[in-house]
């Protein structure tokens, strides 16, 4: 346990070049290629994500900064804007799923959770020893997850709860840090969406908090709309 902790300590900040998938309600969206980049802070997680078509054309411009999250659609000419301390429908805070999003691209930090425990592993019988994996259960904002990482290198192979499920492949080495994947496959159960997520060219320890990438006063020149405004259609779209 002290090892995956300190790993979650060890990745501060990345930045890497992007590829998406999406497929949402089993139809296949058109692949989008982009840039991430993303730090840690005291107060929580900054993250950018861009996203680029056909001739570099920009389809969206995602920013997840301290005291909100903005999303800038240029063909819908606004910005989707929510406050961190907002809730969802389902009243979850954004910023629980902010943090949730962070597990994503630093599995280890779910030991910084709460109630972390060593788990028995599904299947676990199926491997020898030295091959059995490190499982461990945790709980945030009361529900329960699950984490599984490499018993030799630490690098993460899934994570769990009862929202989405993600799966890791294809880890690389980035310097003292463990095995990190270049290949992240994730399941948002309530909204039947998947997005599969290709890293090239990761950077570790490549940003901070002041840099101007996550300077949201670029988005204050667009209209602004609730972000609502675009998850309600979304989550309750039918085939």
């Amino acid at each position: 346990m002290d090892a995956i902790s300190l790993q979650a300590n060890q990745l501060s900040s990345l930045k890497a070049g992007i590829k998406l998938k999406l497929t949402i309600h089993d139809q296949a969206q058109p692949e989008i290629k982009g840039r991430l980049m993303w730090t840690r802070t005291h107060e929580g997680e900054l993250a950018r994500v861009t996203g680029h078509g056909p001739f570099g054309i920009t389809v969206f411009d995602c920013l997840v900064a301290k005291k909100a999250f903005y999303l800038f659609i240029p063909s819908h000419n606004a910005v989707y804007v929510t406050g961190i301390n907002d809730k969802l429908r389902n009243g979850k805070e954004i910023s629980t799923l902010i943090n949730e999003a962070s597990w994503l691209l630093n599995p280890w930090s779910v030991v910084e959770t709460q109630n972390v425990g060593v788990a028995s592993c599904k299947k676990e019988k199926d491997f020898k020893d030295y091959e059995k994996p490190v499982c461990i259960s945790f709980s945030h904002q009361g529900g329960p997850g699950w984490a599984k990482f490499d018993r030799q290198t630490l690098s993460p192979i899934s994570l769990e709860n009862p929202e989405l499920k993600v799966l890791y492949d294809d880890p690389v080495l980035l310097g003292d840090c463990a095995p990190y994947p270049s290949k992240i496959r994730i399941k948002l159960k309530e909204l039947d969406m998947e997005i599969k997520i290709t890293l090239k060219d990761i950077q570790p320890g490549s940003l901070t908090p002041e840099d101007p990438v996550f300077n949201p006063t670029p988005y204050f020149s667009q209209p602004l709309h609730p972000l609502m405004l675009l998850l309600d259609p979304l989550r309750y779209q039918t085939y």
